[in-house]
């Protein structure tokens, strides 16, 4: 009996079934065809006009018929190993069967049990290129930090701008990998208890809940004996750090409200018995991590006074007296202080300091000193998401991409343990010097299948509110902007063909503007000419025009630093972020004589002009009335709310926020009226319409599945 691999799932064309190791699933003859077909066909596109001469076999099929089998075949080939529908969309083209990292593939190879190997050349795995993302609130707001400004890259520097200052490069092969978790979901954060006998992680469910699971490990191996799962209807559970020398466990517990948040110790001494002391409570979402010291009197963490996204200081909290210290006082742009991890002993205090320019500093904090010594400066922007110490603690450990970047205390050296490629890094733990639990899980792998455009009607009426999926198409489509001259149109990005491209929605059809190389970074920061005509964004920071008129892409500055951009009201130029050395600030570009003049002086992003022409911009969680970049500009706004957003949104009379737990609000500066709304969502953007205030667009977050690993290596022979 034939039989074909297609990624997980084993197909029997005989018996109208797929398997995998764990079920069977008997499929309607009809399906059982199309699939066949599919594989007869594997990684070319099927046009519609194909699959009724193949498959129905009649000069006509209502496309209900046709939508319908590809719905239902899609639904039954879903697998938890697979991130991605193995039936692909290509639109207006038809459709096309894709397997798992498919390269030559021989359907006519068969094995020994008489199986067909479509795929032999390359072994099944996940397919995760550059974010997102357990979804912790420390993945969320990485997302959204991308989305708004860069792209950063995908693995951490094999060298540096300096010869001198050049990475040890030791090149590894891997002894052992194995898949250790099987919810679905994203599991992510692995955490190594200080004996190493208890494996945490955090659990973001399809449901947009969030739990974390402790389990106690085999002897010498990565399985497990048994799991407690800490979770809670009304609650979000955010895990943080071990205590150092000690099996307690420290947590952030977040309402799903946002309203309610403390850090509390889960004691697990008595594994699994545990119990739970609340240490203080919190403001809500952060971005970074917080640690309890050695002998639990202190708590360490980073916050903001500003909102989400604006400025993190480094704070040290008394639990007994309740007195906070700031150990390192937030910089004056970027993200701040955001992952800390202790040593084993306690004694130390590593921290990413992420500054204005996103090029992060890595530092150790002594509190018996009060000393900061920086250890390393990486030298581009990226979002890092790991961060551990050495077994020895002789070292501190940063995953990127397939290498780890090990950094020596002492003498500041450092070497990159380069894994084989096909081993993704975003976080690990270390089990031994050449053992570790690790998440695939990036800064970057979610906006390859993870997020989606909805609008919203009547979004601030809960009784009235209507949500509508924009497209039901593999991949992601992250920003838009509706078209000021036409309320019916409007472009969007998305990676539906293999890379991110810009798309126009137009008379209900969807068309693709631009042909861009296939690759990872994402195309953002979309914005309109006034009249219409030009579309502008930015991708890998370049900045790029779409003439609507000629319908020619134009590729107006190749400087690899420019981040959101928005047009002068006279449609002659427009205002950028540029990165620039280790500062943002905002520049105005001349369209006819290409000149840059700077604005602003001491940081700035994410321009807008209100109703009147005037220009506002954001800098550390302020909004900012502009009058000369300098001493003389207005402070408008300053964000108090954790759980929102430190970015306003400007349409007439109203400006704009969201968070990620689905908040949104809205404020009439004429009536002073404030209007709020939580969406069952996790949002990731919002896009306003500008010829309609009842409705709006947005960018919201779906859950992909994504594992844990346990992997061994060794030098390279």
């Amino acid at each position: 009996m034939d039989k074909m691999q297609l990624g997980p799932w084993t197909f029997t064309p005989d018996d109208y079934s797929i398997h995998d190791k764990a079920q069977r699933i008997e499929l309607e003859p009809l399906l059982s065809k199309l699939l066949h077909y599919f594989t007869e066909h594997p990684g070319k596109i099927i046009s519609r006009q194909q699959l009724v001469d193949a498959i129905w076999q009649q000069s006509y099929v209502d496309d209900n018929a046709i939508n319908r089998a590809i719905s239902e075949l899609r639904k039954a080939l879903q697998h938890p190993e697979v991130p991605q529908s193995l039936i692909k969309t290509h639109h207006r083209k038809g459709y096309s069967l894709q397997l798992p990292h498919q390269t030559n593939i021989n359907i006519e190879q068969v094995t020994n049990d008489g199986s067909i190997v479509l795929d032999q050349a390359t072994p099944y795995r996940r397919r995760f290129p550059l974010w997102f993302i357990a979804l912790t609130t420390l993945l969320l707001a990485t997302t959204a930090v991308i989305f708004y400004f860069f792209n950063p890259k995908p693995a951490l520097p094999l060298e540096s701008s300096k010869q001198d200052d050049k990475p040890r490069l030791v090149e590894m092969e891997l002894v052992t990998r194995q898949k250790v978790t099987w919810f679905k979901g994203i599991e992510s954060r692995p955490l190594l208890s200080p004996d190493k006998q208890l494996l945490a992680y955090s659990h973001s469910q399809p449901d947009g809940t969030l739990r974390v699971v402790v389990r106690k490990l085999g002897i010498g191996t990565g399985s497990a004996l048994q799991e407690v799962v800490i979770e809670g209807n009304n609650n979000l559970y955010n895990i943080q750090n071990w205590q150092p020398l000690s099996r307690n466990l420290l947590i952030q517990v977040i309402g799903k409200d946002g309203q309610d948040c403390k850090y509390q110790n889960y004691d697990f001494s008595k594994y699994p018995q545990y119990q739970v002391t609340t240490l203080t409570s919190c403001s809500g979402l952060n971005f970074g991590t917080a640690q309890q010291s050695a002998d639990g009197q202190w708590l360490y963490y980073s916050k903001s006074n500003g909102g989400l996204y604006s400025s993190n200081a480094l704070l040290a909290e008394n639990l007994a007296s309740g007195t906070v210290q700031t150990l390192l006082a937030a910089p004056s742009a970027g993200l701040g202080v955001t992952i800390v991890a202790l040593s084993a002993d306690g004694s130390k205090l590593a921290y990413i300091l992420m500054p204005e320019s996103n090029k992060p500093d890595i530092y150790i904090y002594e509190p018996s000193t009060r000393e900061h010594t920086r250890v390393a400066s990486l030298p581009f922007p990226l979002i890092l998401l790991g961060l551990d110490w050495s077994i020895d603690q002789a070292s501190l450990i940063l995953p990127g991409g397939d290498g780890i970047l090990q950094l020596n205390i002492t003498d500041k050296s450092k070497s990159l343990i380069k894994l084989p490629e096909g081993v993704t890094l975003g976080e690990l733990t270390m089990l031994a010097e050449d053992q570790a639990y690790i998440s695939g899980f990036t800064a970057g792998n979610a906006t390859q299948n993870s997020m989606q455009l909805i609008k919203i009607e009547r979004p601030f009426d809960a009784t009235e509110r209507k949500i509508t999926l924009l497209d039901d198409v593999a991949g992601s489509a992250a920003d838009l902007a509706v078209s000021p001259v036409d309320s019916s149109s409007y472009a969007f990005s998305a990676n539906w063909t293999g890379s991110w491209q810009l798309w126009l929605h137009k008379k209900g059809q969807n068309v693709q503007l631009t042909e861009f190389a296939p690759d990872d970074q994402r195309l953002g920061g979309i914005n309109w000419s006034g009249d219409g005509r030009y579309i502008a964004f930015h991708k890998q920071g370049n900045l790029h025009l779409y003439d609507n008129q000629r319908q020619q892409l134009i590729n107006k500055l190749e400087s690899n630093d420019v981040g959101q951009a928005v047009w002068l009201p006279d449609n002659s130029g427009l205002v950028l972020t540029r990165l620039q050395d280790n500062s943002q600030n905002l520049w105005q570009l001349d369209l006819i004589s290409n000149e840059l003049t700077q604005l602003t002086f001491s940081a700035g992003t994410f321009a807008q002009f209100d109703a009147h022409g005037q220009l506002h911009y954001h800098r550390d969680g302020k909004l900012i009335r502009y009058i000369d970049g300098g001493k003389s500009d207005i402070e408008l706004k300053t964000s108090s709310d954790a759980n929102l957003v430190a970015l306003w949104l400007l349409q007439g009379q109203q400006h704009y926020r969201f968070g990620m737990l689905g908040h949104l609000e809205r404020h009439n500066i004429v009536t002073g009226e404030t209007q709020l709304s939580q969406l069952p969502y996790q949002l990731l953007g919002i896009h306003l319409d500008p010829h309609n205030p009842d409705q709006l667009y947005a960018t919201v977050f779906v859950t992909p599945e994504l594992a844990l690993e346990f992997i061994q290596w060794k030098h390279k022979p």
